[in-house]
């Protein structure tokens, strides 16, 4: 079992629209029942970034996040699913990540996979290269005068 497509990071204007794509292939030849669900996480959570694709049974205690917030949900039964997030009109406040959750209900025991992507969201009038003008004023900022002596 595993994602086809995944979401990738992005970085975008304030009012533009985005997608965000999701598609996962159960393995074997059986029909299945699956279940995709987009959720909104405000902070990326930090044990997910190893665990991503492995799929723990009952770790869903430990990955609730407690700013998470379900966005959508969609269940097919067979093996593919796919559930693309739209967003459109992106605000300054839909920062943040947006984890795919497959559930996949085929065996005795529940099986969620995760991917996840970061959506950044720049101010309508930020300068067109907002990382390199950040890294100037990061250096200016950092190189304190040395006292000698």
């Amino acid at each position: 079992a595993t994602f086809t497509e995944v979401p990738k990071d992005v970085t975008v204007r304030e009012g533009d629209d985005i997608e965000m794509p999701c598609a996962f292939r159960a393995s074997g030849s059986t029909s299945y029942s699956l279940e995709i669900q987009w959720w909104y996480l405000k902070e990326p959570a930090r044990e997910l970034a190893h665990e991503l694709a492995i799929s723990v049974p009952g770790s869903r205690s430990k990955v609730a996040n407690k700013d998470a917030t379900k966005i959508s949900t969609v269940r097919v039964q067979g093996n593919d699913i796919s559930h693309r997030l739209r967003l459109s009109g992106v605000r300054r406040q839909d920062e943040g990540v947006y984890q795919c959750r497959v559930s996949d209900y085929s065996d005795d025991e529940t099986q969620e996979h995760k991917a996840q992507a970061l959506l950044r969201v720049l101010s309508r009038f930020a300068p067109p290269d907002v990382q390199a003008a950040e890294a100037v004023s990061h250096i200016q900022s950092g190189a304190a005068p040395r006292r000698h002596g």
